[in-house]
């Protein structure tokens, strides 16, 4: 015994340990100072140096994940576990991984593991309770955070999450309660404020909408998406021209942005200023060409359009239209046959093959589902994912912008979004 002993202690102090040590030590180091390039490179010295540790898996796991390299991360992260199966961490960090490439229900199972081994690792909770929203699990997300907030009650991300939630089963005045107390919290939060006013305006509080988004105008004046709402809430207030200002000024600060486009289209339809409102819809088809309703408004304004080259007479429809002009995301036009119940099995199809990789297929259940349900924001967002992954970015960049049009707290969404832009400029 003694002699085995010698031996583990003459292995334990070999200069290839040592040495794995170091390299492991330093890149703790570079990834707390979020090093992350620096941080990978000094664990993949600690593995080559014979260091094969979970807790190099799992520290070059993060330093992958903070380069955006979720894969490779992912990867690691398993490795780890493999080596040390009741470290919550790695499960942890798997699930968040795989939640950001849309793998949502591997990610579940993985905070599942997680949560098993700590139960009290509130932030393993919040993101549970993200990715059962991403797959249209709101009752359970809310349970879940129900749970984070008796323990955590000033935990922002999990009221701004469960105010999404509330929001997306549509009970916007409990949604507004939520982000209220998430606002009292971190009251520049500028996409809150925006989330708050839209389910004011939901509720059908335009007053108080009108507010929320005034005040993001001036936390970020150069925020297109803000223009865009407050002047949804000037139409709905009655004042058109200041309506009409903002979405132009949307448009002059981010002309690439569809949902400018198209809602000035809406609005000058509803005025009745047929040729502005064509050109307007047709340059946020050109930009998102998943854009049905808009689509189907341009159907309509080219068709005025036409009338009005042959019979100059005013149009009485149109004249009453303008008094009810309305904003929020669901545009004047009837036709489009919305049958969200039918869209689900869709939905739920295209997620399926997502998460299988077959990507074309998944786009063709997905769209189905977006024409039964324009406004299913989760098949947007998945829908994008895919596009995505195909590298066909301006698709996916029209379809996480419909996705966030729809849920300006849509988290998942927006870092598609970033992601997709990031490839672009590349």
């Amino acid at each position: 015994m003694l002699l085995v002993a010698l031996m583990l202690l003459s292995a334990a102090q070999t200069p290839g340990s040592d040495a794995g040590r170091i390299h492991r030590d330093r890149g703790d180091q570079l990834l707390d100072q979020k090093k992350f390039g620096e941080a990978a490179a000094a664990y993949t010295q600690a593995l080559e140096s014979g260091l094969r540790h979970s807790s190099v898996y799992l520290g070059r796991g993060r330093a992958l994940f903070g380069q955006g390299r979720l894969e490779e991360a992912i990867e690691d992260y398993g490795d780890a576990i493999r080596l040390r199966l009741n470290d919550q961490e790695p499960w942890k960090g798997r699930g968040i991984a795989r939640a950001q490439l849309g793998r949502y229900q591997d990610a579940i199972e993985d905070f599942d593991r997680a949560i098993r081994l700590k139960p009290d690792d509130w932030n393993a909770r919040v993101e549970r309770a993200s990715a059962y929203g991403n797959v249209g699990l709101f009752d359970r997300g809310i349970a879940e955070l129900d749970k984070v907030l008796e323990a955590q009650p000033e935990n922002v991300r999990a009221l701004s999450l469960r105010g999404a939630a509330h929001f997306m089963l549509e009970d916007h005045k409990q949604a507004a309660k939520d982000y209220s107390a998430a606002l009292a919290l971190n009251p520049a939060d500028v996409r809150l404020l925006l989330a708050r006013g839209a389910a004011y305006a939901q509720a059908g509080e335009h007053a108080k909408a009108l507010e929320d988004r005034s005040a993001a105008v001036q936390a970020a004046p150069d925020l297109g998406e803000a223009y865009v709402a407050r002047g949804g809430s000037w139409h709905q207030l009655g004042d058109h021209e200041k309506g009409l200002a903002d979405r132009t000024k949307a448009i002059e600060l981010e002309p690439k942005l569809a949902t400018a486009w198209s809602a000035r289209g809406n609005a000058y339809y509803l005025l009745g200023r047929f040729e502005e409102s064509r050109r307007d819809l047709e340059e946020a088809v050109r930009l998102n060409p998943a854009d049905t309703a808009s689509i189907e408004l341009l159907k309509k304004a080219a068709a005025k359009v036409k009338e009005a080259a042959v019979v100059k007479e005013p149009d009485p429809v149109a004249e009453q239209a303008a008094v009810h002009l309305t904003e929020e995301p669901k545009p004047a036009t009837a036709p489009v046959r919305v049958n969200p119940a039918a869209a689900e099995p869709f939905h739920k199809r295209g997620r399926e093959l997502l998460q299988k990789g077959s990507l074309q297929q998944a786009i063709e259940e997905l769209s189905k589902a977006i024409e039964l349900n324009p406004r299913h924001a989760l098949a947007l967002n998945a829908r994008g994912y895919a596009y995505l992954q195909l590298k066909d970015l301006d698709k996916a960049l029209a379809d996480f912008d419909s996705a966030i049009e729809i849920n300006p707290n849509y988290a998942n969404a927006r870092q598609n979004r970033a992601a997709a832009q990031r490839m672009k400029r590349k």
